[in-house]
């Protein structure tokens, strides 16, 4: 009697259970997003804000890791420096791979990432002689990349094959530290 208490206990917390895991979106996903990255230049001492975009793809074989890969651009912005006496353009983008960590629930999972990411920056400064004599108004071009940490978190929203998420990424790179706040959505196939 006591065996037979015990296995229909199980089979009904399973039965409850199996909407929970359902939901969880297992398997090969891609996506895309758009969002605000804070670009940085430390030896210009730019720290600006551009709209940034990305694409990724991923594959989540359970329901508490998965690995996730993205191409992301961090955007571009023009400012001037030095009391305006130069101009500065800067821009970056950023390849990535990352461990991802779920806490899955039953419409949301709350995730971490960590992982290591290729950002490459281009920065260009640009003299503002205004016509003053003897002022050179060449450009000076400095193109870095680096390969460094990357780290993340965010949470996303799930419903049949899609989920919407709200995700943050900051990564080491070669003029500065730049990061990105996204709205993304994915599809799993």
């Amino acid at each position: 009697m006591l065996r037979r208490m015990r296995v229909i206990f199980l089979c009904g917390a399973l039965a409850l259970s199996a909407p929970v895991f359902a939901i969880d979106l297992l398997g090969f996903y891609a996506g895309a997003g758009v969002g605000r990255s804070a670009l940085v230049q430390d030896y210009y001492q730019i720290d600006s804000h551009a709209t940034a975009w990305k694409v990724l793809a991923g594959w989540r074989p359970l329901s508490i890791l998965g690995v996730e890969a993205e191409y992301t651009d961090l955007g571009s912005k023009g400012v001037d420096t030095f009391a305006g006496t130069a101009h500065v353009d800067t821009k970056a983008n950023a390849t990535a791979v990352y461990a991802v960590g779920y806490l899955p629930m039953p419409f949301i999972d709350i995730y971490a990432k960590l992982g290591a990411a290729r950002v490459k920056a281009d920065t260009t400064e640009y003299n503002l002689c205004g016509g003053a004599p003897g002022c050179n108004e060449s450009a000076l071009n400095t193109n870095n990349d680096r390969t460094g940490v990357a780290w993340g978190a965010g949470l996303q929203y799930k419903w049949e094959h899609f989920a919407a998420r709200l995700d943050y990424e900051r990564f080491d790179g070669p003029q500065g530290d730049p990061s990105v706040l996204a709205l993304e959505a994915t599809l799993n196939f």
